[in-house]
């Protein structure tokens, strides 16, 4: 009766105009009445019927397949596949036209009977489009699942094979398995050599269009945090998101999210701060600090806040402290006045939080005023943070070389621009209060 139903629901568009004339035409035996004429109106009805019988057979699909709940891990196999399918679940040629398979597989298309689809299980990443894992048998020895997102409508938006098996003989063999959270996709590619056995991870997300995007491992991480925290999407400047490795740890990695606090006007914006440590293999937060924008000074207005930067050199505070440093940097737009500013906070753990030991701590100054030809007189203070041996309060000292160019450009006796520089150093010495640096 299923099939059936189907054969009925994929009569091609000329079999349903056909099936009308045929109508008309045994009426016109037994009447002798006007010339039949089907109209354009009504072979677009035809149509739309037939598009509507379509979308009802995609539906009658989906509602046939077992839904399966976050999070799943996707370890389709021979022996898995063999214990609970046989011949009579795989898809015919309709189910495969309306599943498109053709698109992902071309040997559906060319009548390859060592093809085979069967359906797996669906699953909901969301309520604006539907998500189906299907088993796709590549001959009598390879296998995979592949998971496709169809529009509510039932037309293909993406696909990405999520597990693969096969049975050989030979020293090397593949697997691929895959593990689902949320709208999060890690797709694991295990390979064997004789007694080896290599292991590499590749991400996914699946975005709110239905498309299946590709993933750094930074970028996984990233979007863990966010779901951790559980921040808004909308209120991230996501351009100044960074995260890095801790060169000395590699399980350790850090990752600052900045919030935007109130509105975001283009340069005109202000920014709540979230400094977190995370383990690089789970990604779970192991660490975190949090500061308002009122607090943690990240504003920008005339001089724009245009780049926050990881900084991992050995700043080592105590005998068994290692602290790393949150880099901001501004510059505004003048031509004839420029200024830029780039200053440093140290953080060190404590607990499950991180606190900071030094706040908002100018290391680049530079700034002048000119014509914008060539006569001006610029100023930039460079600044080098170095460990003494001395401690105070349990911290070691911190040692500021600061380098000064003072710079003036004028126009020499031959006519051209020279500009000369001035270098003076100073140092200062940073010391531990108990709570922070000053």
């Amino acid at each position: 009766m299923r099939q059936l139903n189907q054969k009925c629901n994929y009569l091609t568009t000329f079999q349903y105009i056909l099936i009308v004339l045929t109508l008309f035409s045994c009426t016109q035996k037994t009447k002798e009445s006007k010339p039949i004429i089907l109209s354009v109106a009504d072979a677009v009805d035809a149509i739309q019927d037939l598009s509507s019988n379509l979308t009802i057979s995609f539906n009658k699909i989906l509602e046939e397949l077992r839904a399966k709940a976050f999070p799943l891990i996707d370890s389709t196999s021979f022996n898995n596949f063999n214990n609970n399918n046989n011949n009579n679940n795989f898809y015919n040629k309709e189910e495969i036209k309306t599943l498109q398979l053709e698109k992902i597989y071309s040997s559906f298309e060319e009548g390859d009977s060592n093809f085979k689809a069967t359906a797996s299980y669906k699953v909901n990443f969301s309520k604006n489009f539907n998500s189906i894992v299907i088993t796709i048998l590549l001959g009598d020895n390879t296998m995979e699942s592949v998971l496709i997102n169809y529009d509510l409508n039932g037309d293909m938006i993406d696909y990405e094979v999520i597990s693969y098996d096969e049975i050989v003989d030979d020293w090397f063999k593949s697997k691929i398995e895959s593990k689902m959270e949320s709208n999060i996709i890690t797709v694991n590619h295990i390979n064997w050599s004789n007694d080896d056995k290599h292991e590499e991870s590749t991400f996914f997300k699946i975005e709110e269009n239905g498309k299946i995007e590709h993933l750094s491992q930074e970028e996984i991480h990233i979007e863990s945090v966010i779901q951790q925290l559980n921040l808004d999407k909308f209120k991230i400047k996501k351009n100044l998101i960074v995260a890095k490795v801790q060169p000395n740890n590699s399980d350790e990695t850090i990752v600052v999210i900045p919030e935007i606090a109130g509105t975001d006007n283009g340069y005109d914006f202000e920014l709540n701060s979230h400094i977190v440590l995370i383990n690089s293999n789970t990604g779970k937060i192991t660490h975190r600090y949090y500061e308002s924008s009122y607090s943690s000074e990240w504003a920008s207005d005339a001089v724009v806040l245009s780049e926050i930067k990881i900084d991992t050199a050995p700043y080592i505070v105590s005998k068994e402290t290692r602290a790393f440093g949150i880099r901001i940097y501004r510059l505004n737009m003048s031509k004839a006045n420029p200024y830029s500013n780039e200053h440093i906070s140290l953080f060190v753990k404590s607990g499950d939080s991180l606190k900071k030991v030094l706040h908002n701590y100018d290391v680049m100054i530079s700034g002048g005023e000119w014509d914008t030809n060539c006569y001006g007189e610029f100023v930039k203070e460079e600044k080098l943070l170095v460990i003494s041996d001395n401690m105070t309060n349990g911290y070691f000292d911190i040692l500021v070389k600061n380098k000064i160019t003072d710079t003036k450009a004028d126009i020499d006796e031959n006519g051209d621009c020279e500009a000369k520089d001035i270098i003076t150093t100073q140092k200062t010495l940073l010391k531990f209060n108990g709570e922070k640096y000053n």
